[in-house]
């Protein structure tokens, strides 16, 4: 598990263009293009985060750097569970590992607020893995946050009231201090009966 900020940002430093992988670009640029059109007519802040956050990943596996430093706070702050191997990210990221040719491929995207959560997949050294990033994204459109799991059942959960006030409703004071499910990651991997799970709280 790894916590706290990445004091070397350095987006994508050191990785050349050969490790350009596409796999998953027709599906990002469906959605994006999805995400586009409908906020010309219908922008919410949540659309826009969503689309900020595809944005993010398109630019992750096409290793554009300014891309990804206009995305990004310096002092992005990082969360990781999961198998130390699988911190394909914080090698992107970081350089640490400028021949990691991971790709990010999303499969689902919603957007609670400022929080956007992603789940997809990707292969590692000929696996498939499994993957959950909740990412923060403040008002300036500059992501700050992410809380990344692999190979975890991951479940979301957020503070009666807050659902309520997104739903139009009003909630008693002892239901303020419960927090119900909004969110659990779907995909699952066939050759595993069980992952392990976690619950995060927004």
């Amino acid at each position: 598990m790894f916590t706290g900020t990445s004091p070397d940002f350095n987006p994508l430093a050191q990785i050349h263009p050969e490790n350009l992988k596409s796999r998953a670009a027709f599906g990002l640029e469906q959605e994006l293009a999805n995400l586009t059109s409908f906020q010309s007519v219908h922008e919410s802040d949540s659309d826009r985060n969503k689309w900020l956050v595809l944005r993010l990943y398109e630019a992750l596996n096409n290793r554009d750097v300014a891309a990804v430093h206009q995305l990004l706070n310096p002092d992005l702050e990082w969360w990781f569970h999961g198998p130390p191997a699988r911190q394909h990210m914080m090698h992107l990221l970081t350089g640490v590992a400028p021949d990691d040719s991971f790709v990010f491929e999303p499969v689902h995207v919603e957007a609670f607020g400022p929080t956007v959560l992603v789940e997809g997949t990707g292969s590692d050294l000929g696996a498939s893995v499994y993957w959950v990033h909740a990412w923060t994204v403040g008002s300036d459109g500059i992501i700050t946050q992410l809380r990344e799991y692999f190979d975890t059942d991951l479940t979301v959960t957020r503070l009666a009231d807050s659902v309520n006030q997104v739903h139009g409703a009003t909630s008693s004071s002892s239901s303020r201090s419960h927090c119900l499910p909004v969110w659990r990651s779907r995909i699952r991997d066939p050759t595993r009966k069980s992952l392990p799970g976690l619950v995060l709280a927004i």
